[in-house]
C-alpha cells in the first residue's frame, strides 16, 4: 500500500482530527502519523504508527527561544526530507500544531500533494503560513477569518473531522438531569473552580455530574448538595458514551467540542478559553450558536469562577424549566467522507 502521512500534535482537537482521518484512509494507504513530544501526543497515539518529533513552535517573544526553535525546527525538516524520500508518501495532511510547519513543508519541496485542516473560526499562524503553499485548504466554518484572499479559491468548507462512534441520540430526560463537564483534553482550572461554587447550589432536580477535571487535576470536595451526585475523572476516554448519556453539556468551545456538538446536537453552556491565540475559542462558540442545532449559550469567559457558577445554575435551571432540550432535525454528517473523497480526487487527477 502506498504511505500517506499526517501531521498532527499538540491537543486532543488536532489528534483526534488526524485519527478520525485514519479510520477512512486507512482502508486503501499506509497511514504514519507525525506527532510532537507532549503528553497528549504519546497518549492518543499509543499503538499507532506514530513518529515523534522534536519540533517547536514559531511564537516566542524570546528572541534567544526563538532562535532555538528555529534551529531546532530546521534539523526536524531535514530529518523529514530524508523520511520522504525514502517513503515516498502519496500526499501529506496538516491537522493542526506547529508539528505541521517542517512536515508539510518538507513534503511541498518534493511537489507530494499537502492538504491542511483548520479546524478554528481564525486560522493559526501556522496555518496562515502553509495556506500559501497547500493544494487544498479544508475549513470547519464557512467564515474563517485570517486566511488570506488569494488562496480563496483553494479553501474547502466540510467541517471537521470527528470520530466515526460520535453520533447524534434523542436526548432522553429521566427523572434527574445527567451533566457533562469537561474543558478540553488537558482540563480547564477555571472551569474546574467554577464547579466547586456549582456544587454547593441546591437544585429542583437532582444531578448526576460527570466533571472531567484533566491530568493531575482531581481535587477533594466538599459541601456537595445532596441533590447532586457528582463524579471526577482527569480524562474521558469514551466520550462518544458520555455524549450518548448526558442532557446537558458543559465545556470549553475547541475546535474539535465544537464539531462534536454539531452533531452530537445537546443543549450546550460554552465557556471559550480566555487565553486562546486571536481568541479564536470565543469565535468558535459564536458560530456554532448561529448554526442553532441545538440550545447553545456562550457564557462570559472573562468572570470569575463565582459569577461563572451563577451562569451556570441559571442556564441549567433555564434548560430544564423552559424544556430546551430540542435538537434541530437537519442531519449533520462527519466531515471526514467529504475531506477524503476530495482528497482523492485532487490525487487521482493531478
Amino acid at each position: 500500500m502506498e504511505n500517506v502521512f499526517i501531521a498532527a500534535g499538540g491537543t486532543g482537537g488536532h489528534i483526534n482530527a488526524a485519527l478520525s482521518l485514519e479510520e477512512v484512509l486507512k482502508t486503501d494507504y499506509n497511514v504514519v502519523f507525525l506527532s510532537g513530544e507532549r503528553h497528549l501526543d504519546y497518549k492518543l497515539f499509543a499503538g499507532k504508527n506514530c513518529l515523534h518529533i522534536k519540533s517547536r513552535p514559531l511564537r516566542s517573544r524570546n528572541p534567544i527561544s526563538l532562535g532555538v526553535n528555529l534551529i531546532l525546527n530546521a534539523v526536524v525538516f531535514i530529518k523529514l526530507y530524508w523520511l520522504f524520500l525514502l517513503k515516498k508518501p502519496k500526499f501529506v495532511i496538516g491537522a493542526g500544531g506547529y508539528v505541521c510547519g517542517p512536515s508539510l513543508l518538507a513534503a511541498k519541496l518534493q511537489f507530494r500533494p499537502i492538504f491542511i485542516i483548520e479546524q478554528n473560526a481564525v486560522a493559526g499562524m501556522t496555518n496562515k503560513l502553509l495556506s500559501y503553499i497547500a493544494n487544498l485548504i479544508f475549513t470547519n466554518f464557512e467564515q474563517t477569518k485570517g486566511l488570506p484572499q488569494r488562496v480563496k479559491n483553494r479553501i474547502r468548507n466540510h467541517g471537521n473531522p470527528i470520530r466515526q462512534n460520535i453520533t447524534f441520540n434523542k436526548n432522553k430526560v429521566g427523572e434527574e438531569l445527567n451533566i457533562l463537564i469537561f474543558g478540553g483534553s488537558l482540563g480547564a482550572t477555571q472551569i474546574n473552580e467554577a464547579v466547586k461554587n456549582v456544587l454547593e447550589q441546591n437544585f429542583s432536580k437532582s444531578l448526576n455530574i460527570v466533571h472531567q477535571v484533566g491530568k493531575d487535576n482531581l481535587f477533594e470536595v466538599e459541601n456537595v448538595d445532596k441533590s447532586i451526585n457528582y463524579k471526577q475523572v482527569e480524562y474521558i476516554d469514551d466520550m462518544d458514551k458520555q455524549y450518548h448519556w448526558a442532557n446537558i453539556i458543559i465545556s470549553r468551545a475547541g475546535a474539535s467540542t465544537i464539531s462534536e456538538l454539531r452533531v452530537v446536537k445537546k443543549p450546550a453552556l460554552l465557556i471559550p478559553y480566555p487565553a486562546a491565540v486571536d481568541n479564536h475559542q470565543y469565535y468558535n462558540a459564536e458560530n456554532l450558536k448561529k448554526e442553532n442545532l441545538s440550545f447553545i449559550e456562550v457564557l462570559d469567559h472573562t468572570q470569575p469562577a463565582t459569577d461563572l457558577a451563577k451562569a451556570i445554575v441559571l442556564n441549567i435551571n433555564k434548560i430544564n424549566s423552559q424544556n430546551l432540550f430540542y435538537s434541530d432535525s437537519r442531519v449533520v454528517n462527519n466531515a471526514v467522507d467529504g475531506i477524503v473523497e476530495e482528497i482523492k480526487n485532487y490525487v487521482r487527477n493531478k
